[in-house]
């Protein structure tokens, strides 16, 4: 059996791991960053890119923003429109209350998104990348780790260091660190596909976000992409799923042969995939373990997932960054334990990730128990700009809870500070 020595592995090549491995090579750090599968490959996701995606690539990748300006991939949004079980809904415009450089949104699929982030990884010096590689077992010791992989279906020996799990919710490290339970309130269920020939509305360039009450903690979403077709799909917490026996297929297919806001918009379109399901776990701890001896979690194998609007790219690529700071602080140190790693690690990812999520949890929670405060909100949100100002604020985690409670900071709230 063939064997490698390798100070850091990290186990998974999607926007976790590839940030990880970025971040890693833009310090000069050498590791290995391998994947079970080979890109580009499918992946079921909501395709929408945020904001903070371009603000952590912009430090590991020159000339992102070029990038995406490629219309041929990458699709520019303007602007949401929600949508209240009643029908109602409210239009909201990031740029009318953030910078231009932080309000920028787009949608671009996974197969060519995952893609382009292994490009840039594959050309670092200091990463080595192995593609159709599992990891079948490790095995703990005082000089380090021992993985078993197989490669192209050859068992291969890696010895490391320290092991940085972005190897998805299924991720062995993530099971022997957080234990094998699902809890089923944290976690979504979601399926999408794509159409094409979808009645558009405005110009074409907007997140559509519908509440419907069959749908209720989640929601359904038509997303345009840069081809011109549609990413059309929905998510609801698996809790609810199961207590409710809802078929997600069938609700979908339901809703919009037979719902009045999407039966005509789909009348002439046509579905191009067969409709795909995921598992998103989704974060509901303010301070969650992501860390244990020699073993760093980050994006799904950490649960990081917005636990509102499900997404998971931005919070991946930010646990990859601080994976990589981490991980450098250890290596330099010389401490692989569980002790220093929970020190350089985990508060990071509490300030720069769950301590955001606290607003918005409360106000989800106060909306779901009086689902008529939607309708409420999206009759207000046209007529007062100080509504739109401070949900597409909440939406984009510019405040936190306690910041409610300082009258200093309410301007930055409620007023039109920061354009």
């Amino acid at each position: 059996m063939e064997s490698y020595n390798f100070d850091i592995v990290v186990c998974g090549a999607g926007p976790a791991g590839a940030s990880t491995s970025l971040f890693l090579s833009k310090e000069g750090i050498r590791h290995l960053i391998l994947d079970k599968t080979s890109f580009p490959r499918k992946k079921v996701c909501g395709d929408g890119i945020t904001p903070v995606c371009l603000t952590m690539l912009e430090q590991v990748i020159p000339g992102v923003k070029k990038d995406f300006a490629k219309p041929e991939y990458f699709k520019k949004i303007n602007r949401f429109r929600l949508y209240g079980p009643s029908g109602r809904f409210a239009d909201l415009d990031p740029a009318d209350y953030i910078p231009e450089g932080k309000s920028q949104l787009f949608t671009v699929s996974r197969f060519t998104f995952d893609e382009y982030l292994v490009n840039h990884v594959k050309q670092q010096e200091s990463a080595e990348f192995w593609d159709q590689t599992k990891v079948l077992d490790y095995e703990k010791n005082k000089n380090g780790i021992t993985l078993t992989v197989e490669r192209n279906g050859e068992p291969i020996t890696i010895h490391c260091k320290m092991v940085v799990a972005a190897d998805g919710d299924r991720s062995l490290c993530k099971k022997r660190v957080l234990g094998t339970a699902i809890d089923r309130t944290k976690m979504v269920a979601a399926i999408r596909t794509y159409y094409k020939n979808v009645k558009p509305i405005n110009d074409n360039d907007q997140y559509e976000i519908f509440a419907f009450n069959e749908v209720l903690p989640g929601y359904f979403w038509i997303f345009p992409m840069a081809d011109g077709t549609y990413n059309v799909g929905l998510g609801i917490t698996s809790d609810v799923i199961q207590a409710k026996k809802i078929n997600l297929k069938k609700l979908q297919n339901q809703l919009i042969a037979e719902h009045p806001l999407l039966a005509d918009r789909f009348k002439d379109a046509e579905m191009l995939h067969a409709i795909e399901g995921s598992g998103l776990p989704i974060m509901m701890d303010k301070h969650p373990k992501v860390s244990d001896d020699r073993v760093l979690l980050v994006g799904d194998a950490a649960s990081v997932a917005d636990p509102i609007s499900g997404e998971g790219i931005g919070p991946g690529l930010i646990t990859g960054k601080y994976a990589a700071l981490a991980a450098m602080e250890a290596l330099k140190a010389d401490d692989f334990s569980a002790a220093f790693l929970q020190k350089a690690y985990d508060p990071k990812i509490h300030e720069k990730i769950t301590n955001d999520y606290e607003l918005r949890l409360k106000l989800f929670d106060w909306f779901m128990h009086r689902p008529w405060r939607i309708h409420v909100l999206l009759w207000a949100a046209p007529k007062l700009g100080v509504i739109r100002h401070f949900f597409t604020n909440s939406v984009n985690a510019r405040f936190k809870w306690s910041d409610l409670r300082n009258p200093m900071k309410w301007w930055g709230i409620f007023g039109v500070s920061g354009k």
